[in-house]
């Protein structure tokens, strides 16, 4: 599904997106252009400024947003955001989507505040996202069989792009490499910090400052991400009891599980299921 939409008047409601993988559109808002939903919706939300400036506000203030920037809005994240104040107009490619397990861990972008995601582009790494996002949503809005999986596609390139351009993305040291592989390779495995740090030789305190400044996360956010992500591959893929698949990537509890799950993905796990083709 897209959209091509002009708006000079503000939004205030419920709206929740359909089920549908990918909703894609071109908005051209004037200077009273806002949009507020107060819990959000059930999918994420991404948005690159053309030209012009938005805001996205949360509860400690909020991030303006000029042309050559992205916002991700997480599931069940308030959205309230608009044209800044004092600029003319803002106009975005926006997508709301349901991501694919293994996009996760691409979106380990800075977070101002939480659940919404903020990147700055080069020109560069700009010229590339907004052409992969234009195709994604000239896609989307075509006639075409399989327009949505095409859509996605596009959303994926735009998606890589973001992550190439995270200082995560440069090569990593060597120890931070070995625990993010020690995590992996053990998810299911109830882990402490002190049994990854000895298989890395490094401290605690060491491994976690590291891990952070080049991955962009907490070793303790990057197993559960990586959790998840094998969740919902195994969710799309086969037919064993969520309990069963909980206690496959660690998890000890199904309850926290599908809270976890919910909060990342937007759905749970049950709902998750369903959308699979």
């Amino acid at each position: 599904m897209a959209e091509n939409l002009k708006y000079s008047a503000s939004r205030r409601d419920d709206y929740t997106p359909s089920a549908a993988p990918i909703v894609t559109g071109v908005l051209q808002g004037d200077s009273r252009y806002t949009t507020w939903r107060a819990r959000g919706t059930q999918d994420y939300l991404l948005m690159l400024t053309l030209t012009g400036c938005g805001r996205v506000g949360h509860a400690r203030g909020e991030v303006r947003v000029e042309p050559g920037e992205l916002v991700l809005i997480r599931p069940g994240t308030r959205h309230d955001y608009g044209t800044a104040r004092g600029a003319s107009h803002w106009e975005l490619v926006w997508a709301h989507f349901q991501p694919r397990p293994h996009w996760l861990e691409w979106l380990t972008w800075p977070e101002p505040a939480p659940g919404i995601l903020h990147l700055a582009l080069t020109s560069e790494q700009n010229a590339l996202v907004e052409s992969a996002l234009r195709l994604m949503d000239t896609r989307a809005r075509s006639a075409a069989p399989h327009r949505a999986a095409w859509a996605m596609h596009g959303l994926e390139e735009a998606l890589l792009h973001c992550a190439a351009a995270l200082p995560s993305a440069q090569r990593h040291d060597s120890r931070v490499a070995a625990a993010m592989a020690y995590l992996i390779e053990n998810l299911a495995q109830p882990l402490t910090l002190t049994e990854v740090a000895a298989s890395t030789g490094l401290s605690v305190s060491r491994l976690s400052h590291r891990f952070k400044d080049e991955v962009g996360i907490t070793p303790g956010q990057f197993l559960e991400r990586e959790r998840l992500a094998r969740a919902a591959q195994l969710l799309q893929l086969t037919t064993r009891p969520i309990a069963a698949i909980a206690e496959e990537v660690g998890f000890a509890s199904p309850i926290h599980f599908s809270l976890r799950f919910k909060k990342a993905f937007g759905h749970n796990p049950r709902a998750f299921r369903k959308l699979v083709p």
